[in-house]
């Protein structure tokens, strides 16, 4: 038998039961191991940049904020960012720390939720269990706030829609403070419990020099040593007023990412008991002019994934 018979050619999707996005993988097994793989991506286009251009800049906001359900507020928050500092609008300083508070919110249970997926697809289901439980609670916060789990409609040009009332302060703080102890043992678990490490450490290999070449950023960059962080880098809303810790690994590989991840939540509990303690008065959004002048902007926002957006 020759080195290319011994070769067994697997296709996996476009469409499947294990994929949660359309891609399409070419997996080469020589016996049980994978010798190479052949991927195609670029199955899913909804047309979302041409709708924006026969919309208006309010009707954006809805559209943009729809690219992902997970990061909804990351979208809108770049859109209109790019759209103000076009427009020449100063935000109240309590609109900023309003959309902070969101976007950190955000990124708990989006960390949450990828923490979850991980123990899922690894066969550890009861860490699965223990953090969407978790993620519940920020769900739940989120829509005491916005009006809505998923996709918020908070932002909108010129500030945000919705305040916060100081009788929604303490229930933020009693999530957060529950959450931050329950954050600890998953910690403590991450780096004892011998399944997450057995089946993630030194999978997914990105080796710091390969992560800077490929453009990698947010958690992937960060777990793989790389020590950048948009928030701090280039603040934007009311990051600039906020203390935090840039968390970095440099295991490069997947159980990194876990634990990069770990430590931005404990991050994001402070920053977020930050912005509510020191929350200032005042409107929550300025006035937009009716028609928005021409002209570029770039705005950059540091997404929970592994992506930065930029509008």
């Amino acid at each position: 038998m020759t080195e290319k018979e011994r070769i067994v050619r697997v296709p996996i999707g476009p469409q499947h039961p294990a994929l949660k996005e359309p891609e399409s993988f070419m997996v080469d097994l020589r016996g049980e191991k994978i010798s190479a793989v052949s991927l195609r991506l670029g199955y899913n286009h909804r047309g979302i940049e041409k709708g924006c251009e026969e919309r208006t800049y309010v009707q954006d906001v809805y559209l943009v904020e729809r690219v992902c359900g997970i990061c909804s507020h990351s979208h809108s928050t770049a859109f209109v960012q790019a759209v103000e500092e076009i427009a020449g609008l100063e935000l109240p300083k309590r609109a900023k720390y309003i959309r902070t508070l969101i976007a950190e919110l955000e990124r708990i249970h989006s960390h949450l939720l990828w923490l979850g997926v991980a123990g899922h697809e690894i066969g550890f289901d009861t860490l699965l269990m223990y953090t969407w439980r978790d993620r519940e609670a920020v769900m739940d916060l989120l829509a005491a706030l916005t009006g809505n789990r998923v996709n918020y409609g908070l932002n909108t040009v010129g500030g945000v829609r919705r305040d916060v009332s100081p009788e929604q302060i303490p229930e933020i703080l009693r999530v957060v403070d529950l959450l931050e102890e329950r954050t600890k043992y998953y910690i403590d678990l991450a780096l004892t419990e011998e399944t997450l490490a057995k089946r993630l450490v030194g999978v997914g290999k990105l080796s710091k020099e390969d992560a800077v070449t490929l453009g990698a950023v947010g958690p992937t960059a960060r777990a793989s040593g790389v020590d950048r962080d948009t928030r701090r880098d280039d603040p934007y809303a009311a990051y600039d007023e906020v203390s935090f810790q840039v968390v970095t690994d440099d295991r490069c590989d997947v159980f990194g990412r876990a634990v990069v991840r770990l430590g931005e939540l404990m991050q994001s509990y402070s920053i977020v008991r930050q912005l509510v303690k020191n929350l200032p008065e005042g409107p929550v959004a300025v006035k937009a002019p009716l028609k928005i002048p021409a002209g570029e902007a770039v705005s950059r926002y540091e997404a929970r994934a592994a992506r930065t957006c930029t509008s």
